[in-house]
């Protein structure tokens, strides 16, 4: 690679931690200029409704988003230079969406088609790093810039073939260099289009680095990681285990939660425990316990009613007795609060959470 990478912005102390609030084809003529997108449609202005409301904006902001992003990765894959102006109304719309909710925009970029993945992924990956960005009380421009760098976070895909990021079954070695090379690639990107914001630089290089050292493309660890990295390390494989791939389902948000939590040396802790506080009171898949003392799996995200969702009871917490599944309301049987499947013995809870979802979460 010619140049120089940035190796990190060095790790912080608890003190800093808040303080942060305070071989490409011939290139082709230079295109038209970005098109203006209404800021009506992007819903910037938008006064704060309901969570059904919010819902409805960001389907809207999410297509747009989609769109432009899709744009960008062609304009790459024809040789053009990146057009950050095109983004910023993007991100701007993201951000406001968030500002008003921090669910409603990741909830309806967790339905992705096979063939836009790539695509909606960078804009997912855009409102969580905002959302996160928010909870860790970030000021308001820091905010923006690392939006803009979930947004470009994976635009060295569009120099991987297609077929390479979709293939259903295993890499095999060559091909999993060749995919790697993407976090390289959209570096030199964003650097040769004259990208400025350090963070974007940062986080398209870095957010497939692990705090242990054992991430790549440069294995560093938590002593030179930025935040902005482990933000984007946490955001992106969140989004990338709740979403279908070819080659495999995805994870409910419960699910992909109690995996990251209880990994060892990839994520931040701090990072990680800050995310889960954001994803809603009770995510799809949560495993919570009852005021009747049951154990049950949580099945949907009311729109209206966040804290009570319908679960699927299957375990008596008082005897350890299974139960025959049935989905149940929590308006009248309240949640108590989240559980940790170890905690009760549930050595198996992953198939049973898998199958009481698919069993009675469309019910």
């Amino acid at each position: 690679m010619e140049g120089s990478t940035p190796s990190g912005q060095g790790g912080l102390n608890a003190g800093e931690w808040r303080d942060l609030g305070s071989a490409a084809p011939a290139a082709k003529p230079n295109p038209a200029p970005p098109r203006r997108l209404s800021t009506t449609r992007l819903h910037i202005n938008a006064r704060p409704g309901s969570l059904a409301q919010e819902r409805d904006r960001a389907r809207e902001i999410v297509g747009l988003a989609r769109d432009t992003v899709t744009e960008t990765f062609s304009d790459i894959r024809f040789g053009r230079k990146l057009q950050a102006a095109k983004l910023e109304p993007i991100v701007a719309a993201i951000a406001a969406s968030v500002n008003r909710s921090p669910t409603a925009l990741p909830s309806v970029t967790r339905i992705k088609l096979h063939h836009e993945y790539t695509y909606l992924h960078s804009v997912a990956v855009c409102g969580l790093m905002i959302a996160l960005g928010n909870e860790l009380r970030l000021s308001h421009e820091l905010t923006q810039e690392i939006g803009l760098a979930g947004l470009l976070h994976d635009i060295g895909k569009a120099r991987i073939d297609a077929d390479l990021l979709d293939k259903n079954g295993p890499l095999d070695l060559e091909e999993y260099a060749l995919v790697q090379a993407h976090t390289l690639r959209g570096y030199e990107l964003l650097r040769d289009s004259g990208i400025e914001s350090e963070i974007a630089l940062d986080v398209c290089l870095h957010h497939h680095e692990r705090i242990d050292g054992g991430g790549y493309p440069s294995g560093i660890s938590q002593e030179t990681l930025s935040i902005h990295a482990r933000m984007g390390a946490v955001c992106d494989v969140y989004d990338a285990v709740t979403s279908n791939r070819p080659y495999k389902p995805s994870w409910s948000p419960g699910a992909a939660l109690d995996w990251m939590m209880s990994t060892s040396g990839h994520f931040d802790p701090r990072v990680l425990r800050t995310f889960r506080t954001l994803l809603g009171v009770f995510p799809v898949g949560s495993l919570v316990l009852l005021e009747s003392q049951r154990l049950a799996v949580v099945l949907d995200e009311p729109a209206e009613s966040p804290t009570s969702p319908d679960v699927c009871v299957f375990l008596d917490a008082a005897t350890r007795q299974q139960l025959a599944p049935m989905r149940a309301s929590t308006r009248s049987d309240a949640i108590l609060g989240l559980e940790v499947a170890a905690n009760w013995g549930l050595a198996d809870f992953e198939p049973i959470r898998e199958r009481l979802l698919l069993e009675f979460a469309g019910a």
